[in-house]
């Protein structure tokens, strides 16, 4: 860790991120329509406590005062979700209200001297779109709302991104059944990876179209895959995992095709998906990338690519989500993406430490000097990763409040920000308050962030088959 201090560039752009069926509550307000999402949290057994969004943070109607907490904190951009199926809650309808929302609170942010950033798509698909994204349609249907939020908002919005986190849809909603649709089906898997990576580049061409002057990029949950211990066996698990997880959602982006395993992985060849990778290739402007941690590879004699626990080394710190904690891994994928794929700008979109409600009092929660430490400690390796030469213009902490964290309810608590849920009072966190001086002084003294951070360990108990 560095005994000094460390400085960012003068215009590193310092930001905060959430999305919208997270913080928005309202979901089916003004004439907005139910999405995947909705209906997902309304089925019994998937949310934790039987939790849903139906209030969330109420940001849908809190938005000034919150854009003001940003001001506060000094934010210099705000990245933000629109939900699809509020501004088309039926196919070829749009809904002006819906619109309204956002065009507020783009007229709010700026007023506030923030620039938003905006993101189509984090997760929300509309009911009406029928098979969501293993239908070739839901792409069609996506480009349709591109060009409706592009010519409503594009000139007031100078940062797009198309998509949050594809890699993430296709994984747990079309393999492991922990998202909507639930299903464990490799070839489902293949249509609705190929489909995002479409929808994606069908939006960018639209964008291009309209001569915005902005910039457009891709955000996708981006780690590097370690193998847990030395077992040569191991490593093609890791090399595998890495093509899934990254190659998938970034080789067509720059005219690579899908690599090899996807291919062996789902059944299916390059020609079903050739007449697509022109329009999916299209340059973007940068690339977002939102990060956690490593990911490891365990082997176990006959098992195949999901049976792995993917736990870390015994040992290591985690998170209360068990995720590990692991600053130097960091500094690895961003330098790598930088090399293996030439981007010529990126973002970090995402980086965060959740803590569960269910093991901390609330006083703990707001004193979260761990998560001030994960923050300095990963901070400290992208200003590494800028000094070795990666093109890394700015940094975005998830989250920037506590929210509806998905399928885990609202136990997990991300943000710097606290929210009672009941009161929906906010209440700057000791990690709000290091961000803001942070921000401030355009860096910080890694050795003066909190000593013996209170991280638990992990403890592996074996690998755990996950079989489909």
């Amino acid at each position: 860790m560095s005994d000094h201090f460390i400085s960012f560039p003068e215009n590193f752009i310092w930001g905060a991120a959430t999305s919208s069926f997270q913080i928005e509550g309202s979901p089916l307000a003004d004439g907005a329509g139910k999405s995947n999402w909705y209906n997902w949290t309304k089925t019994p057994g998937r949310i934790e406590n039987g939790q849903d969004a139906d209030i969330a943070i109420d940001h849908y109607h809190q938005y000034k005062s919150d854009v003001a907490l940003m001001k506060e904190m000094g934010l210099k951009s705000y990245r933000f979700s629109i939900s699809w199926p509020r501004i088309i809650p039926e196919r070829g309808k749009v809904n002006e209200k819906g619109l309204d929302f956002y065009r507020n609170l783009i007229k709010e942010l700026k007023q506030a001297g923030i620039t938003p950033n905006a993101t189509l798509f984090h997760w929300e698909v509309p009911a009406w779109a029928e098979g969501e994204w293993e239908n070739r349609e839901t792409a069609m249907a996506f480009k349709e709302y591109a060009e409706v939020v592009f010519k409503a908002l594009g000139k007031d919005v100078p940062i797009f991104a198309t998509m949050n986190e594809p890699n993430i849809t296709a994984e747990i909603g079309y393999l492991q059944k922990f998202f909507p649709p639930g299903k464990e089906d490799r070839k489902s898997y293949a249509k609705a990876a190929h489909h995002m990576n479409l929808a994606h580049g069908l939006a960018v061409q639209v964008y291009r179209s309209l001569n915005l002057g902005g910039q457009i990029g891709w955000v996708v949950a981006l780690c590097e895959w370690k193998t847990r211990d030395n077992n040569p066996a191991a490593v093609p698990y890791a090399k595998n995992m890495q093509a899934l997880h990254n190659g998938v959602f970034l080789d067509p982006l720059v005219g690579k095709g899908y690599p090899q395993f996807f291919y062996d992985f789902t059944g299916t060849k390059a020609s079903d998906y050739e007449k697509d990778f022109k329009d999916i290739a299209q340059p973007i402007d940068f690339l977002g990338i939102n990060h956690y941690n490593p990911n490891y590879a365990g082997h176990a004699p006959g098992s195949n690519i999901f049976d792995n626990d993917w736990g870390p080394t015994d040992g290591i710190p985690i998170n209360d989500l068990g995720w590990p904690v692991d600053p130097e891994s960091f500094y690895n994928i961003l330098v790598s993406l930088w090399k293996d794929y030439g981007f010529k700008q990126m973002f970090v979109t995402e980086n965060g430490y959740p803590t569960r409600e269910s093991k901390h009092t609330t006083e703990e929660l707001i004193a979260d000097d761990v998560r001030v430490h994960y923050y300095g400690t990963y901070l400290e390796q992208a200003h590494k990763a800028i000094q070795a030469g990666v093109p890394l213009k700015g940094y975005y902490a998830w989250s920037l409040f506590d929210n509806f964290e998905w399928c885990f309810g609202y136990d997990p608590r991300f943000g710097i920000i606290h929210v009672d849920f009941k009161t929906q009072k906010r209440t700057f966190k000791n990690s709000a308050k290091w961000y803001q001086k942070t921000i401030a002084e355009k860096g910080f003294n890694p050795a003066l962030l909190p000593k013996n951070p209170n991280y638990p360990i992990y403890h592996h108990q074996g690998v755990k088959a996950k079989t489909f």
